[in-house]
């Protein structure tokens, strides 16, 4: 899934206008990107639009108590993935990176 920021959004100065970004995973409808620092975090789906739609095959989609959106790698989706990820535990920055290059080799 490619998305674009529409315009630059003062309270995201990771974020550039125009710009194609990869959607890592989607989670309470917010979309996880790698932003402009290299830093996954999650923004609103509404600062964007969609390039393509296309959702990996890989992803594991579940849907909360009121509709919203949990779409991951099965390699990203365990519970705390990202807060451990944001610890720099050796083994959840491996997966990432590791998850990361093959979304990007596929793209290329």
């Amino acid at each position: 899934m490619i998305v674009r920021l529409t315009t630059t959004q003062p309270e995201y100065p990771d974020l550039s206008a125009n710009q194609p970004y990869f959607v890592i995973g989607i989670e309470a409808d917010d979309f996880r990107i790698l932003n402009d620092s290299g830093k996954p975090y999650l923004y609103p789906a509404a600062f964007f639009e969609v390039i393509d739609s296309q959702q990996p095959a890989d992803w594991l989609t579940e849907f909360g108590d009121d509709g919203e959106r949990y779409a991951y790698p099965a390699a990203l989706n365990a519970p705390g993935f990202f807060e451990d990820f944001f610890d720099q535990k050796p083994e959840q920055t491996a997966i990432f990176w590791h998850e990361l290059n093959k979304v990007l080799s596929q793209a290329a």
